[in-house]
C-alpha cells in the first residue's frame, strides 16, 4: 500500500508542477510540488502502511534492543521491500495503460530520472539519501510523541516531506516509483545501469539516515537498561 501511495502521489505531484507551467517563479513552484507530495507521507502514517524506510528505523531498534533477531528483521524488510515494489509496478502499468500522463508530464518527470540517475554520481546520491531518510525519520518521531493531537502529526509529517522532496534528496522507494512510471512510459529513456546505481545508493544512504543516524542513535540515547540494572542505594 504505501509503494501504491507514493507512486499516485507522484502523478498528482508532477500534474501539479506541469499545470503551474514555467510562469511560475522557480522557487515557489518547487515549494508548491514539494508539499503536494509531502501528502504521501500522512496518508501512509494514518494507514498504518509499511514503508520500507521507515521501518529501517523501527527494526534497528528493534535489534538494538533485542526484541527480534537479524534473520527475522531481514526477513520483514525484505518482505517490505517487495510489497512497495509491488505495488509501485502495479500502479505504474495502470497509469501507462491510460491517457493520464500528460506530455508534459512527461517530459517533467523523464528529466528528473535522469537527473537522478545519469546525471549523479554514487556519492551525491548517497548522502541525499542519508539526508531523505533522517528528515522522513525524525518526524516520525516528533508524531509519535505528540500522543492524540492529529493536526500536529500531519504538520510534522507535511513538514519532514517538504524539505527532503524540496531539496531533491533520494528516497529508495519514490525514486523506485519515478523509474517505473519512467520504464512503461518510455523506457527507452531509462539508464538501466545508473537506475541500479540509484537504487542501490539510496538504499544503503537511506539505511544510514533512518536506521543509524536515526533509530540506533536515539535507542542509544534513551536506552536506561543499565540504570535500571542499579541496585539501590
Amino acid at each position: 500500500m504505501a509503494g501504491l501511495i507514493v507512486t499516485l502521489m507522484y502523478v498528482f505531484t508532477y500534474q501539479v508542477k506541469a499545470d503551474l507551467g514555467e510562469l511560475l517563479n522557480e522557487g515557489i513552484s518547487k515549494y508548491i510540488t514539494a508539499l503536494t507530495f509531502s501528502v504521501a507521507l500522512v496518508f501512509i502514517y494514518f494507514t498504518n502502511s509499511e514503508l520500507l524506510t521507515s521501518n529501517f528505523m523501527y527494526f534497528t531498534v528493534g535489534i538494538y534492543y533485542r526484541k527480534i533477531k537479524y534473520s527475522h528483521a531481514l526477513r520483514v524488510l525484505g518482505l517490505c521491500l517487495f510489497g512497495n515494489i509491488l505495488g509501485i509496478i502495479f500502479i505504474a502499468g495502470l497509469v501507462a495503460s491510460c491517457s493520464i500522463i500528460s506530455p508534459e508530464m512527461q517530459q517533467l518527470l523523464l528529466h528528473t530520472v535522469e537527473v537522478k540517475t545519469v546525471g549523479s554520481d554514487a556519492w551525491t546520491i548517497f548522502v541525499k539519501a542519508i539526508f531523505a531518510n533522517f528528515f522522513i525519520n525524525v518526524v516520525i518521531i516528533i508524531a509519535m510523541q505528540l500522543g492524540e493531537d492529529y493536526s500536529a502529526k500531519i504538520f510534522a509529517l507535511l513538514a519532514g516531506v517538504t524539505v527532503f522532496a524540496y531539496m531533491g534528496f533520494e528516497h529508495v522507494v519514490a525514486n523506485s516509483a519515478l523509474f517505473a512510471l519512467a520504464l512503461f512510459i518510455e523506457p527507452a529513456a531509462v539508464d538501466l545501469a545508473h537506475t541500479g546505481k540509484n537504487f542501490v545508493f539510496s538504499f544503503l544512504g537511506n539505511y544510514v539516515g533512518g536506521g543509524l543516524i536515526i533509530g540506533l542513535f536515539y535507542a542509544f540515547l534513551n536506552d536506561d537498561r543499565k540504570v535500571k540494572a542499579k541496585p539501590d542505594a
